[in-house]
């Protein structure tokens, strides 16, 4: 009887047609239970009619609290952020990338995944000079966060005679010295930073990324295109420094390794954190269809040098049975698919297996085409994540009919 006592209480603080009521509890509550008043108050209709109504009374309210507790926390998480890559790129991207930029910082997102290539992989050179340089005049220039998956075209592929023939790991010694980790340790953040944004790092690779923000965690491997620097030799496999080899697998399979645990890592953070849902950002197209992997000699590409990261992709993503979604650039165009087919837990390619519905993948515009995509994120909808394709009318081609 003081439980429901009590719920009048805080009831009535909604209802004030419940006070009524108050004198009446409290008198059941005061009487003696030897005492003959309770005995005709327990029998009385009047009783009767009144624990029926506070008990319907009293459900309904905490239904509705709930309810409105649950609404408000939705409407809480609900939030966009901008998808992009492959920029500045080239000369035209380097003319083009201050208008999306432009466009970003003027929307209301909340922070942007760029999956890599801020380099051509056959124009601009990689000079120690390059990496600070796209420092200041493109990540330093974003108002919000901007978090970056390294890719190719800064490291692996400066070996080409094209891009300055230098020594890919002293490259990658510079994106990580300037956009990830100073000389003593500290970490840097591109973009201006979010304080709520708690971002962990990786010890050994400090690319490597990942946190949790608004219900979604993200995870930031480091997967790059030109067959994420694993040793290719022509005519087996297609080279990507115009020389007969190419890669280095003591470099890639360590990197690999590291992935693959990062991204358990992440899946686990998501389940801690109660997350809503997951989003893994690499720069690689990883060939889901094997289409590069099949293409005729020289063009057939060592895709298998992503199999252990998608493999651990699938894994967690029917563990975790909530939507996964992968960003990655690399083809330079626009697409959304569901990539993601498997047999007995182990990848299949094309219209093979059974489909995992629970994964999405994003390829964002990049190079000659500089555009952005905007990811809203809202638990509230039947779909967790909806794509809308901002076009910046700067950026467009004049078109000539034939």
């Amino acid at each position: 009887m003081i439980i429901v006592n009590l719920e009048i209480s805080r009831a009535h603080t909604v209802n004030p047609m419940l006070g009524k009521y108050r004198e009446f509890v409290t008198q059941l509550i005061t009487c003696n239970a030897q005492d003959a008043r309770m005995i005709k108050l327990l029998s009385s209709k009047t009783f009767k009619r009144t624990l029926a109504f506070l008990t319907i009374g009293s459900v309904a309210l905490v239904l509705t609290n709930v309810a409105a507790t649950q609404a408000t926390a939705a409407q809480a998480y609900k939030y966009s952020i901008a998808l992009i890559g492959d920029m500045p790129y080239d000369a035209k991207g380097a003319a083009q990338a201050p208008n999306v930029i432009a466009a970003l910082n003027a929307s209301n997102i909340e922070l942007t995944l760029f999956d890599g290539d801020t380099m051509s992989g056959k124009g601009d050179k990689c000079t120690d000079a390059a990496y600070p340089a796209l420092k200041t005049t493109f990540f330093d220039r974003f108002s919000k966060p901007i978090f970056y998956s390294v890719g190719d075209n800064e490291w692996v592929d400066c070996d080409r005679p094209v891009k300055g023939a230098f020594d890919p790991l002293t490259r990658l010694a510079l994106v990580r010295s300037n956009f990830f980790q100073k000389a003593d340790g500290s970490y840097i953040k591109l973009g201006t930073p979010n304080p709520r944004i708690g971002i962990e790092h990786d010890p050994k690779y400090p690319e490597m990324q990942m946190f949790t923000f608004k219900g979604i965690t993200y995870i930031i491997p480091h997967v790059p295109g030109s067959a994420n620097n694993s040793a290719v030799a022509t005519p087996t496999f297609k080279t990507y420094n115009d020389t007969a080899k190419d890669g280095d697998d003591v470099e890639y399979k360590a990197r690999d390794a590291a992935n693959v645990a990062w991204i358990n890592k992440g899946f686990a953070k998501a389940v801690t954190d109660g997350s809503a849902g997951v989003i893994v950002v690499v720069q690689a197209n990883m060939d889901w269809e094997g289409y590069a992997r099949d293409a005729a000699a020289p063009n057939n590409e060592n895709t298998a040098a992503f199999a252990n990261v998608k493999q651990a992709l699938l894994t967690n993503t029917i563990k975790f049975k909530k939507p996964v979604l992968l960003q990655n650039g690399d083809e330079h165009w626009y697409q959304v698919d569901m990539p993601m087919n498997e047999t007995a837990g182990k990848l299949v390619e094309k219209d093979k297996g059974s489909l995992v519905e629970n994964f999405t993948r994003v390829q964002t515009f990049g190079s000659g085409f500089n555009h952005w995509v905007e990811l809203i994120i809202d638990p509230r909808a039947e779909n967790l994540w909806t794509f809308k394709v901002h076009l910046i009318k700067e950026n467009l081609d004049v078109h000539t009919a034939a």
